[in-house]
């Protein structure tokens, strides 16, 4: 079945590492990849203003039913990787991601590993309230996330009933090479859109 994905990715460092994943199934023909391009931004928010990007990023999500967020060495400082995560879940879309720092680059190689923003991301409950909130721990702890909206349990089926999740416990993280991607990247599609029963 042919799945859209919604891809997520720090576009300056990544790019060429990128487009290995989002081109590799052009000989395979097993998945669409959505039509959105990351771009840069963080300066199309200072340019255009913050609204701009979160509607171009919203946009882009409609007709995806997962959500693939391509892991370098810089992806988890980038602000908005934040918002495509938390608003794919309230979108009750399957997430998961794929590290790629081990994909050479022809200018600079491989690069070195580096968080996963998954361990930043989390949904968070408040006293005598049913909904769950998007959180993103900042140095400073866990804050409520901008732009976003509490959702209820029903939105997204793979969080827990009860009490708060960080997303590390919940969507898979797979390695491009060592997990042998080219082979097995519509496994990982299927994967993720059968935890959100999609």
């Amino acid at each position: 079945m042919a799945r859209t994905v919604f891809f997520s990715f720090h576009y300056q460092r990544d790019v060429m590492r990128v487009h290995v994943v989002k081109k590799h199934y052009v000989t395979k023909g097993n998945y669409t990849a959505a039509e959105y391009f990351d771009g840069s931004l963080e300066e199309k928010a200072k340019k255009d203003g913050q609204q701009v990007v979160k509607r171009l990023i919203d946009s882009g999500l409609v007709g995806s039913s997962v959500t693939c967020v391509l892991i370098g060495k810089e992806t988890s400082t980038r602000h908005w990787i934040y918002y495509e995560i938390l608003k794919s879940v309230a979108l009750g879309m399957g997430v998961f991601g794929i590290r790629i720092h081990q994909i050479a680059d022809p200018q600079q190689g491989k690069d070195t590993a580096g968080s996963s923003p998954f361990e930043f991301s989390a949904f968070g409950t408040k006293e005598r309230d049913e909904r769950l909130y998007p959180m993103i721990k900042y140095t400073s702890g866990w804050k409520e996330a901008p732009h976003l909206e509490a959702i209820g349990r029903s939105s997204a089926p793979y969080l827990p009933g009860a009490g708060g999740v960080i997303l590390s416990n919940v969507f898979a993280v797979y390695d491009w090479v060592n997990n042998d991607g080219y082979n097995n990247f519509s496994k990982w599609v299927e994967a993720a859109a059968s935890q959100a029963r999609r």
